[in-house]
């Protein structure tokens, strides 16, 4: 079942290019994770590591971060390195 995210804004609405700009920097994101072995590529992990990194990205998103995939994908790596390697 789906669940609501409380901390991101549901009052927001991407159009399309922010949507393309979201999806391309979590895929890069998740490809590099995955490939530096994190355990949170692990399939125990996978879950709650896609979802912290849709997540920040969202939320980098909503604070105004939107024309670069490549800054949101390596602030969402960095992120998750920091906070939960």
């Amino acid at each position: 079942m789906a669940q609501t995210l409380p901390f991101i804004r549901s009052d927001i609405a991407f159009d399309p290019e922010v949507i393309n700009i979201l999806s391309a920097a979590f895929e890069d994101a998740w490809h590099r994770i995955e490939a530096s072995n994190s355990r949170l590529a692990r399939p125990a992990y996978a879950n709650a590591g896609r979802e912290v990194v849709a997540r920040h990205i969202i939320e980098m998103v909503q604070c105004g971060e939107q024309d670069d995939p490549i800054k949101l994908s390596d602030s969402a790596v960095e992120f998750l390195a920091a906070n939960y390697e």
